[in-house]
């Protein structure tokens, strides 16, 4: 049997014309990135000035770069994946690096018209000299239907080019595919100036858009109805007004990273080694901008335009060869986990190595005061770049080195995109914690502060009293002695708060201060009273003294409205079975309300009561009752003021019912809601969602208030949980006692 013959050829791949179909429209998805591209390709030809124009029908980018020859045009834009730029990784004139790679990057005019054209102006070498003008028109469609890509021929045309028309380069797309996508409204200019001018207050560190010739002046790019000067004075100041400043300097397998205060102080100060993926390194600088008091005090600048452009241009971008690249640090973008850890209270380091520079002590998961990551900064409230060179050439010796994705969105996720994730998030934990510890600094000195000014007014009133005319010895005598003894108890309560703070485990401490302070300072409460009777009656028409009485009758609301919130707790261990009485939920309710009322109307919260005159509760201590309903109403004015994206239009509903068998209070509001993930948790003691609300008013709660109330609830033979909210509300509580 004859064996069968055996047939040896060669193939070669076959290139349709569909092939500049696929670079063009499906590697790059926005118009944003598509106009990007050929902008980039104006800086990598030495231009110093950029013009994009756009008149609704077509759209046309302008440099003044070096232009192409003829030679130029065919060797190097009419090649597909050119590794021109591989080889010559700086630019001819000014020697910048080079921001293509692939040769592909000039497609992306085909995602915005379905025709080209092409002016070319450069100076020619040799010894005639001169300058050339070519021009050639791209049907792109008629290039997808050819059956193989080589076979298209496409004319042009060279000739000497008129006197007036300076090297340079010309694009000119029509047959837009989607003019509403390139309308140059406020959304495109914004987004596209990000890419282009990232932050240009900002250091980029060894990083430059200038090349290494000191002639290169620069590069300048206008888009279409925009001027910009006030934007760029604006967002010099708020970038000079930082609360603090990070910046990280990665190179030579060492990662050094530098916090300061706005005040020149250094918050921390660390150094890491460890191999290198990255072979340029990189260099960060991020402002950090939390909306705390006096933040834009006594700057030449509007507050409520400072922190609208602190909210839009929050994040932290990355920057590539001198320009922005999506989705680093946009607001649909969490690269560095911030927004997914804050809003699930996450307690531990991310970063492994932060474990060991920074060890958190054991207590710190269950007790927010002393936990930095509760601290850790939110994207609106930061403004800053990391500059990076990435790899253009994915086959050099670092394939892991950064590598720009086929999109032109974001890096590939190699071992050296991971590694520049995990240095710059490990400076956003440090952060944390800097601003932690100088949190805690102020918080100490603050109530120093408040103890010492009391003591003064104080001190201060007590001599004005000695020498008022018109008050009898014995008047005299009492009042002075009102006020020793009045600053003499204050002296005790500090001096006890510090030794048990310093000593005492917190849920013991709590115990025993609780008993302590509300005995000791109702005492104190009692003779300021006094104090304040006699001195309204003595001296009513003495305008010095009715000074010192308003700072007085100040310091004495504060520590009353304390004191009756952990007294009704407490009150009510005390009552017996036989002084119980039924209370009614509406009086319960509108009595919260009443110590928010001002509250209320200032912030335009609208809180409804849905509650019958006739209902009431079973026999309970009122403390108890009023205990719960102010809770679950202060949290939910927590929530609907929670943060920056508050609800638009802030909203509570309070219900109260009876039912065969159970009493029902319902607390609803339209806040920021709980994760599911952490809806079991709300109820552990000392776990808190509010610890990072620096800025809200009712204060940020240290996690015990649904701990305690589910305990009285319990121990009462009730229930209290989360249930389904109306329609339109987030959040909602409900809680039953047994009839």
């Amino acid at each position: 049997m004859p064996k069968p013959a055996v047939k040896k050829a060669t193939a070669s791949f076959q290139t349709q014309g569909r092939l500049l179909q696929e670079l063009g429209e499906r590697l790059v998805a926005k118009a944003d990135v598509a106009l990007m591209e050929l902008i980039k390709n104006a800086y990598d030809a030495d231009a110093s000035e950029c013009l994009v124009t756009f008149d609704g029908k077509r759209v046309e980018i302008a440099d003044n770069g070096h232009g192409m020859t003829e030679e130029e045009f065919l060797n190097k834009w009419m090649q597909i994946a050119t590794p021109d730029k591989q080889r010559e990784r700086r630019s001819r004139l000014y020697k910048r690096a080079v921001t293509g790679s692939k040769g592909i990057g000039r497609f992306a005019v085909r995602f915005l018209g379905r025709s080209l054209r092409l002016e070319t102006v450069a100076n020619v070498q040799g010894k005639d000299g001169g300058r050339t003008l070519l021009s050639v028109t791209f049907d792109w469609e008629r290039i997808d239907s050819a059956p193989q890509l080589h076979t298209v021929e496409i004319p042009y045309e060279v000739r000497d080019a008129p006197p007036d028309r300076s090297p340079g380069t010309r694009l000119i797309i029509e047959d837009l595919r989607n003019p509403e996508s390139i309308d140059f409204n406020k959304k495109l200019r914004t987004e596209l100036l990000r890419l282009i001018d990232p932050f240009s207050g900002l250091d980029m560190g060894w990083f430059t858009r200038k090349g290494e010739s000191p002639q290169d002046p620069g590069f300048k790019v206008e888009l279409p109805g925009t001027s910009g000067k006030g934007q760029e004075d604006l967002a010099s100041i708020v970038l000079k007004n930082f609360y603090a400043r990070v910046t990280i300097e990665h190179k030579d397998n060492q990662t050094k990273y530098l916090i300061r205060h706005r005040d020149g102080r250094v918050l921390v100060r660390r150094t890491y080694k460890r191999k290198s993926c990255i072979s340029k390194g990189f260099f960060a600088d991020i402002r950090y901008l939390p909306r705390r008091a006096g933040m834009f005090q006594g700057v030449a600048v509007d507050g409520r335009k400072a922190w609208s452009w602190v909210k839009e241009h929050g994040g932290v971008g990355v920057v590539d060869h001198g320009f922005r690249i999506r989705p680093y640090g946009f607001q649909e973008d969490d690269w560095l986990s911030l927004s997914w850890d804050s809003a699930h209270s996450r307690r531990e380091w991310r970063v492994d190595f932060m474990k060991s520079l920074y060890p958190m002590p054991a207590k710190a998961s269950s007790q927010p005061k002393l936990n930095p990551m509760l601290y850790l900064p939110k994207l609106h409230q930061m403004i800053g770049a990391v500059f990076v060179e990435s790899s253009q050439d994915r086959t050099s010796e670092r394939p892991t080195d950064l590598t720009p994705s086929m999109d032109r969105e974001g890096f590939v996720e190699n071992e050296a995109y991971q590694e520049l994730l995990e240095l710059v998030r490990a400076g956003m934990e440090m952060l944390a914690y800097a601003d932690h510890t100088e949190q805690r600094r102020l918080e100490q000195e603050r109530k120093e502060a408040e103890a010492k000014q009391l003591r003064s007014d104080l001190r201060k009133a007590a001599e004005y009293i000695k020498i008022v005319p018109g008050l009898s010895a014995t008047d005299r005598e009492m009042v002075v002695t009102q006020f020793t003894t009045l600053s003499k108890h204050l002296d005790d309560v500090e001096d006890y708060y510090q030794v048990a703070t310093s000593k005492l485990e917190l849920m013991g401490l709590l115990g025993v201060m609780a008993g302590f302070v509300t005995h000791e300072m109702q005492v104190v409460l009692n003779s300021l009273d006094r104090l304040l009777d006699k001195l309204r009656k003595t001296f009513s028409g003495d305008k010095k003294v009715a000074v010192l009485i308003s700072e007085i009758e100040q310091t004495h609301s504060a520590i009353v409205g304390q004191l009756d919130y952990a007294a009704a707790f407490i009150g009510s261990l005390h009552e017996t079975r036989a002084k119980l009485e039924p209370i009614s939920a509406k009086g319960a309710v509108n009595l919260a309300i009443d110590q928010f009322r001002k509250f209320i109307h200032d912030r335009e919260i609208k809180v409804v009561v849905q509650i019958e005159d006739g209902v009431t509760s079973p026999p309970l201590p009122r403390a108890l009752y009023n205990g719960v309903a102010m809770n679950l109403i202060t949290n939910a004015l927590k929530a609907v003021i929670g943060g920056i994206e508050a609800a638009q239009n802030p909203r509570i509903v309070i219900k109260a019912w009876n039912g065969p068998k159970w009493h029902i209070l319902e607390v609803a509001d339209t806040g920021v809601g709980i994760p599911p993930a952490i809806q079991k948790r709300i109820w552990d003691p000392l776990f808190t969602t509010t610890s990072g609300q620096e800025y809200n008013p009712l204060g940020s709660g240290m996690g015990l208030g649904l701990s305690l109330v589910k305990r009285v609830v319990t121990d009462a033979k009730g229930h209290i949980g989360l249930v389904e909210p109306p329609p339109g509300f987030k959040t909602c509580f409900r809680v039953e006692f047994p009839r």
